[in-house]
């Protein structure tokens, strides 16, 4: 191994390690009761061992220095079959691991704005009652329309809008799947063009993008960042072909892709492409791109206030529409935690892709320093961990680390640039062969089988639910994690029982309700498989308690004879 491998490997080794010092330390100093206990609680019980059989592995030889094995060559002429592979294994993780459940918020959101946007609305208009006590209803990711006159999404609409396209001619939860397979075809044609001499680095690229877990259990969710994923690399294959149509083309995903979800991820993949355009001179594409996406970012960033005013609710309540505010909201909460809480997400990243991603990335890193393509790709990696250490360090759920879903294609083209740099030196095809037999047959069953035991008990209990006859259902929100997420009700309240949390409601509405609705109270009891997958400290709370007794006394003077 010559001295920049060794340099390599040593950076990569103390890197995790300190990472992980910090991790652990962490915990050990601050064993915070808050958010932050469940991102130690993912750490220790999914990503730790992991992570220290991939230190272990590097300190005592796993790196490669790779000669080219015999079927690497052959396989490109079989590369079809990978997206059609995790089409048909996310689509079935999905119904059998995930038993078809949607676990957070985030993933919610989808179905819920879908359901709008079928209606040809942009917002759902709420009853009086409802309007009231719209908070036992759930608003997180509901924008702040004064009176909580109607529901409006906090999210951009092509995410949902895409769902419901496929949803006229599928299942639309194949809409991961097909973008998680879409993504691949896209990356194995930036591959074909970057090294067109080289089949094994294309093959290699292609392996490290299909043996991530977190692509594989991501794309088995419902979460909108497998179209960021499949959305970026469509278009840096456009944009790398070059030409009329293919620019506009580009452009033309830059729309769709900055109106995804959020209107901050794609940009941040962009903006190092249209950077090194400047810097080759290329004035005419930079401009192009330049002011095109400036009024891409402009309409988008409009869209809360049209949304809002075209469903009749401009004014807002205890909220701002603009997203400059939201963001002056997020700066106001970065402190020491945060740089904590992103050790955390980056050591969870490493852990749920390939074993041989990272070191594979550093070697291109390295061999491919004068490469503005490499280059770009890897401002397009650390963009997106600068701006969510500063705003929003803590990712909730996420099988990996979902902030930087969008740009793991990014991570394997630059394992591309390594795997071509390092082939032409000594090693082992065992090794390689190796690698992969370990990462398809044992790391990434276990991943999905992980993110299962976490998904699985809430569909349980909101099966439970649905089986209540009832026509309301209050949820002990507060005595389990996460409990808000099983709120989740369709935009008319058509949805039976229609579900409201706990910790929202009062005595003066929960009377009202207990007159006029049959309740189902759901508690400690319904709510143990939850318990028993993330023990936390939560007990049944004395708000749930109390409402449960007045409930209960209410419906005794009801049933109670006249005198």
């Amino acid at each position: 191994m010559n001295d920049g491998m060794a340099q390599d490997r040593k950076a990569v080794f103390y890197g995790l390690g300190i990472l992980m010092l910090l991790a652990f330390a962490g915990i050990l100093i601050d064993p915070a009761q808050d958010k932050r206990q469940f991102a130690a609680f993912l750490f220790v019980r999914q990503d730790a061992l992991f992570l220290l059989l991939l230190i272990l592995l590097l300190r005592f030889g796993l790196w490669p220095a790779p000669a080219v094995p015999l079927w690497a060559e052959k396989a490109g002429r079989f590369w079809w079959s990978a997206p059609v592979l995790l089409l048909l294994l996310c689509w079935a993780g999905h119904r059998l691991a995930f038993d078809g459940y949607d676990l957070t918020r985030d993933e919610q959101m989808g179905l819920f704005d879908g359901f709008i946007y079928r209606h040809a609305r942009l917002g759902w208009p709420l009853p009086a009652f409802w309007q009231h006590n719209a908070l036992a209803l759930n608003q997180q990711f509901i924008l702040p329309i004064a009176g909580h006159r109607a529901w409006i999404s906090d999210y951009l609409p092509v995410h949902a809008l895409t769902r419901n396209l496929l949803g006229t001619i599928a299942d639309p939860a194949l809409t991961n799947p097909l973008l998680t397979a879409i993504g691949a075809t896209a990356l194995w044609r930036i591959a074909r063009r970057l090294w067109p001499q080289d089949g094994s680095a294309q093959i290699a690229a292609l392996l490290l993008y299909v043996g991530s877990s977190q692509i594989v259990v991501m794309g088995m969710s419902s979460y909108a960042m497998p179209g960021y994923l499949a959305l970026n690399l469509i278009w840096l294959a456009l944009f790398l072909r070059g030409g009329i149509m293919s620019h506009g083309g580009a452009l033309c995903i830059g729309l769709i892709a900055t109106g995804w979800h959020q209107p901050i991820f794609h940009p941040l993949f962009v903006l190092p492409f249209i950077v090194m355009l400047a810097w080759q001179r290329r004035w005419r594409l930079f401009c192009l791109y330049g002011l095109t996406y400036a009024a891409i970012g402009l309409a988008w960033l409009a869209w809360p206030h049209f949304a809002a005013s075209a469903a009749g609710g401009a004014a807002t309540q205890g909220g701002q529409l603009g997203y400059s505010a939201r963001i002056a909201m997020l700066l106001s909460g970065f402190d020491g935690i945060s740089l904590w809480l992103m050790s955390l997400n980056l050591l969870r990243f490493v852990a749920w892709q390939h074993l041989l991603l990272l070191p594979l990335a550093v070697a291109g890193i390295r061999f491919a320093w004068r490469d503005p393509l490499a280059l770009s790709l890897l401002a397009g990696l650390l963009l997106p961990i600068a701006a969510a250490t500063l705003l929003l360090a803590y990712q909730g759920h996420g099988w990996g680390y979902r902030y930087l879903h969008g740009v793991i294609g990014n991570a394997c083209l630059l394992g591309g640039y390594g795997w071509s740099a390092l082939r032409k030196r000594t090693g082992t095809p065992a090794l390689w062969t190796a690698a992969n037999i370990a990462n398809f047959v044992a790391v990434v069953p276990v991943h999905i089988a992980l993110a299962a035991t976490i998904v699985r008990p809430y569909a349980t209990v909101s099966r439970t639910i649905d089986r209540t006859d009832s026509d309301l259902a209050v949820i002990d929100d507060l005595a389990t994690a996460f409990g808000g997420d099983l709120v989740s009700n369709r935009p008319d309240l058509g949805n039976r029982p229609v579900r409201l949390m706990a910790s929202q409601l009062d005595d003066r509405a929960m009377a009202a309700l207990c007159r006029t609705h049959s309740i189902a109270f759901v508690g400690e009891k319904q709510l143990a498989p939850i318990q028993r997958a993330i023990p936390a400290k939560e007990t049944a709370t004395d708000r749930f308690l109390r409402l449960e007794k007045l409930c209960a006394s209410i419906r005794r003077v009801a049933r109670r004879p006249p005198a």
